[in-house]
């Protein structure tokens, strides 16, 4: 359960989260503090002067902490990405909409209180009310109030966020460490080495939240949801983290260490098989283009899977035919030739488009989401059809249809797919159709649905959610999100089987294709096209080897 812990020996304890970010590590910590201002000075003001002094030091602070974002935005756009970037400059827009202006200029004239407390009651308000919201998404967005909140008042005080034992002879701010926070902010991750930084651990935030979009960009294991682990964590505490779990363990005992053994990151000059063994592939999973470079620089044999929504979240808007082409052209151009498999757009359950303006749904994660999503809005599917059929004019591509259901819908998305890419002389003879394998009664009809398409692919993730009947953004219920499960086994041997009778394609994409001993246990079961996180794919690929024999 998240926050809880349980003690198996006097040392070592162990932490219950949610991963935001894939991959294990191991390393000390580093606190930081993000100066939460839980005691805000709060004073009368005297006199007409007070007052006019209070507005002026408030135009000042708006003022100062708008151009201190107009250069941290411009930083992360070069950095990490333009769409990253977008968030602080919707935080600047925040902090100077007129209405938030003007409530707080009005506590300070009519109830003659300081700047201080008129700034912290005005985004506390605003803040509780997001947090109350039943919107996952617009929930998360009370991070970002927060983060204004702290950003004035930090300025007005002199204040600053930073390490806990900033100031201090051991203090190395960070590098080479894991961070361990209340909660991710993008301001925090911005001031601080990515470089040498091995992973976060965080209090509190969401993963559809805003740092949680960034830490995933970088790609350092990560887990949020421990309340009050930052009552045990000390700087310097050996940590580990398994991202693909969610768990963290504060001072773990050799035994641990030895079982879990982190994952680091692998020199690419320094690994043994530099291509797949004979009859295999290790695909690169992709949500950036940087993702598709580094694939591309450490020789993946393609983009297995390259999430198309993300780029509509990070954007935070509809993006156009003409923007989609110019993006998946990138990304086609950048893998030199190999193949690109686009995921067409998979939104719902954890991944929300609040510009939508969607309607409620008591469980998304069993709505309208996925296939469902794409044909109920024909407009947007048609958009991205059409801008993926430009692409294969020059490019030979694969598009995959997420969250099928049934053979009956997967001849509705082909027919709606030819139809409006039909009009591209061409095109087609360059695209290659699939789906995703992700609920039970896909795998129950397997024959007539690979018997549809060019290549299935599995999309592990939420197949086990939906097998086991999971929601695995829930810490309750988190501990049976298990990919050792046998029936899991049992549904994915009956797959490759249909697959191999057919000779079809199959790929697995999901945070279990790069667990160690999974790879090994994949090719038994006849799935030999494994697409995962970039950084994984040199230890991948050497375990692939070893299991048929290639090296030892």
């Amino acid at each position: 359960m998240s926050g809880q812990t349980v003690t198996t020996d006097r040392n070592e304890m162990k932490f219950k989260g949610l991963s935001i970010s894939s991959g294990r590590i191991s390393g000390q910590a580093c606190l930081y503090s993000a100066e939460r201002h839980k005691a805000v000075i709060e004073y009368s003001l005297v006199n007409d002067e007070s007052i006019k002094s209070e507005l002026e030091r408030f135009d000042e602070v708006r003022k100062n902490c708008s151009d201190e974002l107009d250069r941290i935005a411009s930083d992360v756009a070069v950095s990490i990405g333009h769409a990253e970037s977008e968030i602080f400059q919707t935080q600047k827009h925040i902090m100077n909409d007129p209405k938030v202006i003007d409530s707080i200029k009005n506590m300070v004239v009519d109830q003659r209180r300081n700047v201080e407390w008129a700034i912290s009651d005005v985004f506390s308000a605003y803040e509780e009310k997001f947090a109350n919201l039943d919107n996952q998404y617009l929930r998360e967005r009370a991070s970002d109030i927060g983060e204004i909140r702290r950003r004035l008042l930090n300025r007005l005080g002199n204040n600053k966020s930073g390490f806990v034992c900033a100031g201090q002879s051991h203090c190395i701010k960070g590098d080479s460490r894991i961070i361990v926070a209340e909660e991710l902010s993008p301001d925090m991750i911005i001031n601080m080495n990515l470089d040498k930084v091995l992973g976060f651990v965080t209090e509190k935030g969401g993963i559809t939240s805003h740092a949680a979009i960034i830490a995933r960009s970088v790609g350092f294991p990560s887990v949020t949801g421990i309340h009050g682990i930052m009552n045990y964590v000390r700087c310097g505490d050996p940590l580990l983290i398994d991202g693909d779990s969610g768990e963290v363990y504060l001072l773990p005992d050799e035994k641990t260490i030895t079982e879990l053994s982190p994952v680091e990151n692998v020199d690419t000059g320094a690994v043994c098989m530099l291509t797949s063994p004979e009859g295999t592939q290790v695909l690169a999973n992709a949500s950036t283009l940087d993702d598709v470079n580094i694939a591309s620089s450490i020789g993946a044999d393609g983009i297995g899977l390259f999430r198309t929504e993300i780029q509509f979240i990070r954007s935070e808007k509809l993006l156009s035919e003409d923007e989609q082409f110019e993006f998946y052209n990138n990304a086609a151009e950048a893998i030199n030739g190999k193949v690109v498999t686009f995921r067409m757009l998979d939104v719902g359950g954890d991944k929300p488009l609040p510009f939508l303006r969607i309607k409620k749904e008591a469980n998304p994660y069993l709505g309208w989401r996925g296939a469902r999503f794409l044909l109920g809005n024909p407009d947007i599917f048609d958009a991205q059809l059409r801008a993926l059929g430009r692409v294969a004019l020059n490019h030979k591509i694969r598009i995959l249809f997420p969250m099928v259901v049934d053979a009956q819908q997967v001849e509705e998305l082909l027919l709606r797919a030819r139809a409006a890419i039909g009009f591209l002389p061409g095109a087609e003879k360059n695209i290659e159709y699939g789906v995703m394998f992700e609920v039970p009664s896909a795998f129950l009809q397997a024959r007539k649905i690979l018997n549809l398409v060019d290549f299935g692919s599995v999309g592990s993730n939420d197949l086990i959610q939906y097998l086991f009947a999971i929601d695995r953004s829930n810490e309750l219920v988190s501990q049976d999100y298990n990919p050792e499960h046998p029936v899991l086994w049992d549904l994915l041997t009956l797959l490759a089987d249909e697959a191999s009778r057919q000779n079809k394609p199959l790929s697995i994409c999901g945070e279990m294709a790069g667990r160690e001993g999974i790879p090994t246990r994949l090719i038994q079961t006849g799935i030999t096209a494994l697409s995962v996180t970039p950084r994984l794919i040199p230890r991948v690929r050497n375990e692939m080897a070893k299991s048929v024999g290639v090296i030892e």
